[in-house]
């Protein structure tokens, strides 16, 4: 039986590290992974998507029955959407299925709980994300428009070590300030759907081979502030979490900075799959 091609674009990174590690366990795939950078692991084939030739050919020679689109970058992410992604979508044939990974900064405006059916609204430009959340959009829009065989994922803050044993960089930055004897100050009243890395590759290789089609809002049934996680997360760590202290937003700081205090995703078509862990 010929086994399922997957090209998963963003091997290398944080992400994209743990759901390559998930899909190399499944001897039902022929995996590609891709990775940007030259001193990226070996057996990951170097590509840069913007660069139409060369990311055409791979399409083409690769023929994948399913891409997995684990790009994120803050600052280019503008150009992978607008040249990488535009060019995938010109050239993968419709029975093959796009996995896109996309994010909660979607929604910009910040009242919460949001639905896979509500719409998404810009970030302001004010805030340090919205290049990136805002190139989102116009992903997951181009995809609904040209593919129609598709899983837009949209996910919170992931957080956890991956399989190669990378934090993310929130707990990451959160340990060496808690280890150095610094005081860490998080909002309490700014909400996010928190999930675990483990979680989110998990759940990326049961869609692969799942019949589901459509948007997935990925994460746990509950949303929490970035306080309450943080303090979680100290204790689960076995560190002072009388060192993360509580501080409070205030709208008008909140809008002056761009910020939205809730865009937490409401998960009811995927909760089941998931649960909040701390490792």
């Amino acid at each position: 039986m010929e086994k399922c091609r997957v090209l998963l674009l963003g091997a290398s990174g944080y992400l994209g590290s743990q759901i390559y590690q998930e899909l190399l366990r499944d001897n039902t795939i022929d995996l590609v992974g891709t990775c940007f950078s030259a001193q990226a692991i070996h057996q990951l084939l170097r590509v840069d998507v913007t660069d139409t030739p060369s990311f055409s050919t791979i399409l083409q020679e690769f023929s994948p029955h399913v891409v997995i689109w684990a790009l994120m970058s803050a600052t280019d992410e503008r150009e992978l959407i607008e040249k990488g992604l535009d060019v995938l979508l010109s050239q993968l044939p419709e029975k093959s299925k796009l996995i896109f990974i996309s994010t909660d900064g979607i929604f910009g405006r910040g009242t919460g709980s949001y639905r896979e059916e509500d719409p998404p609204e810009p970030l302001d430009e004010r805030n340090p994300l919205a290049a990136y959340s805002n190139a989102k959009i116009r992903g997951e829009a181009r995809i609904r428009e040209l593919h129609p065989n598709h899983v837009i994922v949209r996910v919170g803050p992931i957080y956890g070590r991956n399989v190669v044993g990378q934090w993310d960089k929130r707990v990451a930055s959160m340990c060496a300030d808690l280890e150095a004897g610094r005081e860490v100050s998080r909002s309490g009243n700014l909400y996010k759907t928190f999930v675990h890395v483990e979680d989110v590759g998990k759940a990326i290789h049961e869609l692969l081979h799942g019949s589901y089609l459509g948007t997935l809002h990925l994460g746990p049934a509950q949303k929490e502030s970035y306080y309450s996680f943080y303090k979680k997360m100290a204790l689960a760590l076995g560190l002072n979490a009388d060192g993360v202290k509580e501080t409070l937003l205030t709208e008008a700081d909140a809008l002056g900075r761009g910020i939205p205090l809730d865009t937490s995703l409401r998960t009811k078509k995927a909760h089941e799959w998931l649960q909040t862990r701390f490792r």
